[in-house]
């Protein structure tokens, strides 16, 4: 498994003139594409382009180069996907210039010295970036972009995944908009709360419609357009650093409960496609496009499989309909699920009951004719994220209450 490790760089002339080469071949295998696609009808291919345009680019080491070409035929290949499935509306290929653009070197431009020094090679005759790597471990991939205020180093390095699951129980995770998880192991169950995330959000909608109108006031290009273009990409991108600490501290408390608690196998709920064709009006449509699942599914199965975990995904089709105890089907109203069976429970965990009853088997698990109340757990921005080890001390958790 990858990690990825970041360091602040500041602002330097040699990352300046690194970026603004990268920039330029961004812009140069731009242009030639879609010059050939308008005069000759025809698309080059990414080899045809890194022959033409990435041997030897002057301060720019070859592995270099032609990772700015990858860039750009990765995001070409995204955008004909979307068009070729039909989800492309306001979607627009790469075809802009680029006086920037990050640069990346891979595993043989990368060098870790003796004294604990990171070489960065640019091609011979050239300078290399020599960065303080405090890390024993060499990275695999190294790249440089610009952050909205400094440079920032991204590295790639691989871990092990040498820790073992403590048991062999299996959880079933339904995310959600309103809970972020509820978490439904057959013995004990939790709800992590996105009520502060979805205030973060609206901060984030009214922050930007407040600046967006006052930027449309100002002449395009004049000082106080470019001041308030500033302050908009500071505030949103705190705003976004907010968001992304949530989620990291609710992944990780998450993992680390399920670690305590004798989990080997996690299930998660696939959402693929759930975006699509929904019209709940335009307040909840904004909601739902900002709804975060994708980022925190994917932080939840890599901090899993670093605790030795194994990560499922089954499909989340009316598990939050469909009653865990008769299997009947109806869709509830509120936060809980009453069926006519007698079966009541949270409406998150019914959904995340029946998505590691869908992993185990439609017949294997039964469940009882009430659901105990889960225990919630709560943001705050300096909690702690280390589990405790029964439902009584959960409760006495730094950001949690019972719910129910």
């Amino acid at each position: 498994m990858y990690l990825t490790r970041k360091l602040k760089l500041g602002k330097t002339d040699q990352l300046d003139r690194l970026a603004r080469r990268a920039g330029n071949l961004w812009s140069t295998v731009a242009k030639w594409h879609w010059r050939f696609v308008d005069r000759q009808g025809y698309w080059l291919s990414k080899g045809q382009a890194q022959k033409m345009h990435c041997k030897g680019v002057d301060g720019l080491h070859s592995q270099s180069a032609q990772a700015v070409a990858d860039s750009f035929y990765d995001s070409l290949q995204s955008w004909r996907k979307k068009r070729d499935s039909g989800d492309y509306e306001g979607l627009r290929p790469p075809y802009k210039q680029k006086r920037y653009f990050k640069v990346q070197w891979k595993s043989a431009a990368i060098r870790l010295r003796d004294d604990g020094v990171l070489r960065l090679s640019n091609g011979r005759g050239n300078d290399p970036v020599l960065i303080d790597w405090p890390s024993d471990t060499k990275p695999k991939r190294v790249e440089i972009g610009w952050d909205g205020s400094q440079y920032e180093l991204r590295c790639q390095y691989e871990v092990e995944e040498d820790q073992e699951p403590k048991g062999t129980k299996t959880a079933g995770i339904d995310i959600g908009e309103i809970h972020l998880a509820a978490v439904y192991t057959g013995d004990d169950s939790w709800t992590f709360n996105g009520r502060e995330l979805r205030s973060l959000r609206r901060q984030q909608n009214r922050t930007a419609a407040r600046l967006d109108s006052k930027i449309d006031r100002k002449e395009y290009g004049s000082r106080r357009w470019k001041r308030l273009v500033q302050a908009k990409d500071r505030q949103l991108g705190k705003i976004r650093s907010q968001i992304k600490d949530l989620l990291h501290k609710h992944s990780t408390r998450l993992v680390k409960t399920l670690h305590e608690r004798r989990v080997g196998t996690v299930v998660v709920g696939d959402l693929t496609g759930i975006r699509n064709g929904l019209d709940y009006g335009s307040k909840a449509n904004q909601r739902l496009h900002q709804w975060a699942y994708g980022e925190f599914v994917r932080m939840i199965e890599y901090k899993a499989r670093l605790h030795g975990m194994t990560v499922k995904r089954v499909g989340e089709a009316y598990t939050s309909q469909e009653c865990p105890s008769c299997g009947n089907r109806h869709k509830p109203h509120g936060r809980e699920y009453i069926c006519s069976c007698g079966f009541e429970g949270h409406r998150d965990l019914v959904g995340a009951s029946n998505i590691r009853k869908k992993y185990l088997g439609q017949d294997s698990v039964r469940v009882a004719g009430e659901m105990a109340s889960p225990t919630g757990v709560r943001y705050r921005p300096h909690m702690r994220c280390n589990p405790a080890s029964s439902r009584k001390a959960a409760c006495q958790w730094q950001g949690c209450r019972p719910v129910g």
